[in-house]
């Protein structure tokens, strides 16, 4: 049981941390240090703290969700997988196109709350305790979008 549970979590943190691994090395990079232009964002180091609580419960819910439905853990790893490309297709778009990241984070955002949104409807009626740890990763892409927005609006965006 406990071994179960920690593969669960340490799977989610693997994706995590696996696609994230060559960003860096292709220029993808968050800026550093950067105070937060909006009064209500976070500093930039609690990001990835939130990012790992977030994953660990994607983990959880894995392991509640095995003990009823097999294969229905294959939703809460394309949704990991998605959250966990956000450099990818933010930074990594904007630098192809020449497009804002902010417009890219957007849009990655609202697909990110429409999956979690679609999981927690799927796997409701399967395993309820997953279902409902799915909820943070809407709540915590909604404020980032409300954050989103707000820099679109300084930088003129929108």
């Amino acid at each position: 049981m406990v071994w179960s549970l920690l593969f669960s979590i340490l799977s989610f943190y693997g994706i995590l941390i696996v696609v994230n691994i060559p960003a860096p090395f292709l220029g993808l990079n968050f800026e550093n240090g950067e105070a937060p232009k909006l009064w209500y964002a976070p500093p930039g180091f609690v990001i990835p703290i939130v990012w790992f609580v977030l994953f660990t419960l994607l983990g959880i819910g894995r392991y509640y969700l095995i003990q009823t439905s097999i294969n229905h853990q294959w939703w809460l790893y394309g949704l990991a997988l998605l959250c966990a490309t956000y450099a990818y297709y933010t930074l990594g778009l904007a630098k192809i196109t020449h497009v804002s990241a902010l417009w890219f984070g957007l849009i990655g955002n609202f697909i990110v709350i429409l999956l979690a949104a679609l999981i927690v409807y799927k796997l409701f009626p399967v395993n309820k305790l997953s279902a409902i740890l799915t909820i943070p990763v809407i709540l915590w892409t909604v404020f980032a979008s409300i954050i989103v927005i707000g820099e679109m609006k300084l930088e003129k965006l929108i």
